[in-house]
């Protein structure tokens, strides 16, 4: 009898994903480089036409959606880590804790140092306008402080490495992975009105500058989404026993992202929609759900991914996105003077050798430290705590024992001196 298998637990689809929003990010910031470069809707004044206005105001903006490409970080990562949690019974909760920190300041602490050596080799003085993305971004006057503050992801300065302030809400969400996902469970059956309680929040988290809210519900996403994985692909395999399901796929895949950059699409006149702009950045993390399912069931889109190009770029990801930013800023310094673009041919290429050998040399070992520190945790509690339980569970059986043997040694007596009494009355 053929035993059905259950699917695994490893998503590699999602891994180049990953791999591809790094990527789209690191484009983001190379463009950035560019003082007219449009850093948020409807900011700037590009020509109507021109190649800036078509990176930025049509759908190629996906090419460089960097903000978007973050949520989809986020929602990815609250579907991953909250997946053990929902479908494991006993949860190694002392584990988790010291693992998942560990696990993400590692790397954080070293592209910390990493920064710090690209911004100590060379002056940071920018001869951009103020406000800019490459001045707010440079440090002129670094000093060791620099890199405290930026160790100090929940209350420090990220100043030398611009990316550190999305890892701030990655640590958030993992201190709270207990609360997202019991949440998540409790909406596991009204999934539709917890999707649209994140669009909510999200909604004004964006409309009151709220890091906390404009943020946090994308990890609940991916949470639901954790919970729902099952009911996930069974519409998975619905849809691709459709006749016309790749048309279906497709607009699912292109609604996602379509609804991610829909601020971008109102052109330079969002600037004055300012209300519906926030509305529809409180969308995002379901445009980047929709791109998560259609990468998880749509066959070709699931292929792409897993293509090599995108797995390693997938392997390198974290490490991509921690490092690019110094190194970007390093090369607009080293050749300054030339057009923006000559800048990134060094730098481009320069950062995803960085991410390589930091992949290696950090994150790998980052791992495995991880999961040192948490089963040495795990050890530790029980030997101390679960000696403490077994000795509670013990004492009563104890204590039942010893009343059984004074009981028992009070029914002998008993027993002896009837017995003497019988024989003394036989006696006589």
């Amino acid at each position: 009898m053929k035993v059905k298998t259950k699917p695994s637990e490893r998503l590699a689809a999602l891994d180049g994903l990953r791999g591809l929003a790094a990527l789209i990010v690191l484009a983001h910031h190379a463009m950035y480089t560019n003082p007219a470069f449009p850093g948020t809707p409807g900011a700037g004044n590009v020509q109507t036409g021109s190649p800036m206005w078509w990176i930025s105001y049509t759908p190629l903006k996906l090419a460089t959606a960097g903000w978007e490409s973050v949520i989809v970080f986020f929602v990815l990562s609250g579907l991953v880590v909250s997946l053990p949690v929902v479908r494991k019974r006993g949860f190694d909760w002392v584990a988790y804790f010291p693992r998942r920190v560990v696990r993400l300041m590692v790397p954080v602490m070293g592209a910390v140092v990493v920064a710090a050596a690209f911004v100590i080799a060379i002056p940071q003085r920018s001869v951009q306008p103020a406000g800019t993305w490459l001045s707010d971004s440079s440090t002129p006057n670094f000093s060791w402080e620099y890199i405290v503050k930026a160790w100090d992801l929940l209350g420090g300065d990220g100043q030398i490495d611009n990316p550190l302030w999305s890892l701030r809400w990655e640590l958030v969400f993992s201190l709270a992975l207990p609360v997202v996902a019991i949440a998540a469970i409790a909406v596991r059956k009204w999934w539709m009105a917890g999707l649209a309680g994140a669009v909510v929040l999200t909604w004004l988290g964006v409309r009151t500058d709220s890091g906390a809210l404009s943020y946090l519900p994308a990890f609940f996403v991916g949470a639901v989404l954790a919970v729902r994985l099952d009911a996930v692909r069974l519409f998975a395999d619905r849809m691709n026993a459709r006749r016309f399901r790749h048309p279906l796929w497709f607009l699912i895949a292109l609604g996602g992202s379509m609804l991610m950059i829909a601020p971008w699409l109102l052109g330079q006149g969002a600037g004055d929609a300012g209300e519906l702009v926030a509305v529809l950045k409180g969308l995002a993390p379901l445009g980047a759900a929709a791109i998560v399912v259609a990468a998880i069931g749509w066959k070709p889109l699931h292929l792409l991914f897993e293509s090599r190009p995108l797995q390693f770029a997938g392997a390198i990801s974290f490490s991509l996105y921690l490092v690019h930013v110094p190194i970007l800023i390093f090369s607009s310094y080293l050749f300054a003077g030339q057009p923006w673009f000559v800048p990134l041919l060094f730098a481009v290429p320069v950062a995803i050798l960085v991410a390589v050998g930091f992949t290696w040399l950090v994150e790998k070992r980052s791992h495995g430290w991880s999961r040192s520190v948490g089963a040495w945790a795990s050890a530790r509690y029980t030997a101390w705590f679960g000696r403490e339980e077994i000795d509670a569970d013990a004492r009563p059986a104890r204590d039942r024992a010893e009343t059984g043997s004074a009981a028992g040694g009070r029914v002998s007596e008993g027993a002896r001196a009837d017995a003497e009494r019988e024989r003394v009355s036989a006696d006589r």
